[in-house]
This record gives structure tokens, sequence and C-alpha cells, in this order.
């Protein structure tokens, strides 16, 4: 357990520059539950018992960008938004996970490429195989504010580096890493230490059927 600590230590320390950042386990706001300090902690016990499901049993890990407004930012876990926490809660760890939205009680958060990955996860039985991440851990949001989504720079995606390889130590054996969109096939081919096993296409802006064709053949096939 003690890796596992150390992954989470390394989320809640953040990245150097914290400006145009939302970090989950460690910010709140205005939209989380209250009290509102509360929330980061929750969010790290739902990604500790997230890892802590897997560590035994996940082959591969796919990567994405970055956490989504509606996404990871609420339930600390990569392409995971609050439905996926109540309606396959147990897909994403052994026991029921903590909601932190403030209106999660009426209208949880929702986020369609969560959607479609944890579908393809369900249809192929493999949900303690697969380990879920983003190539920068931390939610970037634009000048607009943090209700919307922007993509992480070369420099920021380096900071990823090093919560990546400690959470690849908190599992009992290796993972194949597949690169989920550009930005996380670039970061892999800068990782020596990350091999990239294969390219799968992001299902946002149109990319659902390709994401799913591709899962379906690199990752679901060898499972």
């Amino acid at each position: 357990m003690q890796d596992l600590a150390r992954f989470l230590s390394l989320l809640h320390e953040g990245p150097s520059n914290r400006h145009g950042i939302f970090n989950p386990w460690r910010d709140s706001d205005e939209r989380d539950r209250a009290p509102h300090r509360a929330t980061p902690r929750i969010r790290r016990e739902n990604l500790e018992a997230y890892v802590d499901a897997r560590r035994r049993s996940a082959r591969v890990l796919l990567m994405g960008e970055a956490p989504s407004h509606r996404g990871c930012r609420f339930t600390g876990i990569a392409f995971c938004s609050e439905v996926e926490l109540l309606k396959k809660t147990h897909l994403v760890a052994r026991a029921p996970l903590a909601l932190t939205s403030r209106a999660a009680g009426e209208k949880p958060q929702r986020e369609r490429s969560a959607a479609v990955i944890w579908d393809e996860i369900e249809k192929a039985g493999c949900a303690f195989d697969v380990m879920l991440w983003n190539a920068f851990p931390w939610h970037p949001f634009p000048a607009t504010g943090p209700l919307g989504n922007r993509k992480p720079g070369i420099a920021e995606v380096e900071e990823g580096r090093a919560p990546l390889r400690a959470l690849l130590d908190c599992f009992t054996h290796r993972l194949e890493i597949f690169a989920v969109g550009k930005v996380a096939e670039e970061a892999l081919s800068r990782w020596e230490e990350a091999e990239c096993a294969g390219y799968i296409r992001h299902p946002s802006m149109g990319g659902e059927a390709r994401f799913r064709e591709g899962f379906r053949r690199l990752v679901a096939a060898r499972l």
C-alpha cells in the first residue's frame, strides 16, 4: 500500500504551475456538495478503491488526455462520471463509491466519453482487467473558467510522467499501455519507460465508432 500512498500524494500535490488547473484531489468549489472542503478527500478515497480493485488483475492501461469538467473532476477516477458510479457500481470498484457534486441527488454528472468507454468495458467483461488514466491527470480549464476543458500543453503533460510511473508501481505486474487520443500517444513517444502498445481513437469529437472498433480489436480481443 506504500506505492499507492505515494501515488496519491503526487496527485494531491499537483503540477508546479496551478494556473488554469483544477486538482480533483486537492481543490473544491461551489459545484461540490457541502462541506466543500471534504470532497477532495472523498475523491482520493474513490481513486484509491478503484486502483486497489485492480492491483492484481489489471493487464491493460488506457491513457487519455486529461480529466473533463464533468467526469474525473467529480469522481477522482479517469474516464468516469458520477453516472458510472451509480449505474456501473459493481464494475468500478468492489464497493459503492461516493458522489461529490452539489446536485448529485437530482442530476449526477454525466460525461459522454466515459459512457462510451464503460459500455465497451462492460460488453467485454473486462472491468478489472483495465485501468483508466490520463497523460495529464489534473483538469485543465480555459480562461473562461473551470466549466470547460482545454488541451494541456506539452510542458503540462510532462508533469504527468511522475504520477504515471508511480501508478504503474502500484500493480503486481507490468501493464500494456494503449494511447487513447493523440495527446497520450505523443506523451508515450517521449516517455521511454512507458512503451505504447497501440493507438485508439479518442471517443470524443465524432470518434465514438472508431474508439469502439479500436478497443475491441486491440484490447478486448486479448483479454
